[in-house]
């Protein structure tokens, strides 16, 4: 477990329902990672959780019938086998024969019908929440009790893309150091990407619904270290929303491409970056699918343009439509 630190040396952060603990030290201690040479290794995790849950499912999600992971960025690759691939990476770093552990949490109804597949480096196992009211700091207060004090665990929400790789922007000093870190951009921009040690999770209570943000972090900061670790660029994008969906995928695209990873303000659109059919999905000789994606499952017919826009499984675009900046 990490030495306790006084009040004057430990960080704190506006982040989540946190708040500065006083003008001892003037608000959050942060470290940059942000720049391009690594600051060192990033710390050694016991296991990866991975929050696919959802409180409600968005229009998106209703819509695809789909939760974030099984969202493809090309044919053939989701969103979880980007994070696997991610993930692969970070363990690969620390070598050992053991591989890493990912804990992929779904919703308790959840239906994940597809079979995952993963590199050799992690072992993925995917997870029904036993509980339907226990909350995100329940969730893993819980996960925390199968690991010893000193373990960390590196926590994502899966409804984020990672646009950098995570070992990138966990290679600072304060990722090694803190018993709870978040990693968010300068302007407090959060990345759903924090390392937490299991220690840190031991004062919460185990029965009952538990906020991570709004309830767990606070009481989690009046014993530990918690620290928030901020970058320069974009760590991940998220994709709650069908222009959030979009956006990543541009931003995928664009970095498999060599152009920039995260469209700016003033990125063009008139020029098309990329084109999603899945397996499965029918596109006639004569359409244009323009920087969007076509589900298995949906249709669309000669003549037909479909420009920043999702089509759905069982849905079709009928010959000579315009479909533009909508989800069909």
């Amino acid at each position: 477990m990490s030495p306790k630190r006084s009040k004057s040396d430990t960080g704190s952060a506006r982040f989540g329902g946190l708040a500065p603990r006083g003008g001892q030290h003037g608000g959050s201690r942060f470290d940059d990672p942000g720049g391009d040479e690594p600051q060192g290794p990033p710390p050694r995790v016991e296991a990866v959780v991975m929050l696919a849950g959802q409180v409600r499912p968005t229009p998106l999600r209703r819509a695809t019938g789909r939760g974030s992971l099984e969202l493809p960025l090309a044919a053939g690759h989701t969103v979880l086998d980007h994070w696997c691939e991610q993930l692969d990476a970070y363990a690969g770093l620390h070598g050992g024969a053991t591989p890493l552990s990912v804990r992929v949490m779904l919703d308790h109804d959840a239906d994940f019908e597809r079979n995952p597949r993963f590199p050799a480096g992690i072992r993925l196992g995917l997870e029904r929440d036993p509980s339907r009211l226990r909350g995100t700091g329940g969730l893993l207060s819980d996960v925390a009790r199968g690991y010893d004090d000193d373990a960390v665990l590196l926590v994502v929400h899966a409804s984020q893309l990672p646009i950098r790789p995570l070992a990138s922007t966990l290679c600072g000093p304060v990722c090694r150091e803190a018993d709870v870190t978040l990693l968010c951009t300068r302007d407090g921009q959060p990345s759903g990407v924090m390392l937490v040690r299991c220690s840190a999770l031991r004062g919460l209570k185990p029965v009952g619904f538990i906020d991570l943000n709004e309830q767990a972090l606070p009481r989690i900061a009046a014993s530990a270290d918690v620290r928030v670790c901020r970058t320069a660029r974009p760590t991940t994008m998220s994709l709650r929303t069908t222009s959030g969906y979009l956006e990543a995928l541009r931003a995928y695209h664009g970095a498999r491409s060599g152009s920039l990873g995260a469209p700016g303000p003033f990125a063009e659109s008139w020029r098309p970056s990329f084109q999603v059919i899945e397996s499965g999905a029918s596109v006639a000789p004569g359409a244009v699918i323009h920087d969007s994606a076509v589900l298995s499952g949906a249709r669309v017919d000669a003549g037909a343009v479909v420009v920043r826009s999702v089509v759905c499984p069982g849905t079709f675009v009928a010959p000579g439509r315009h479909v533009i900046d909508t989800i069909v």
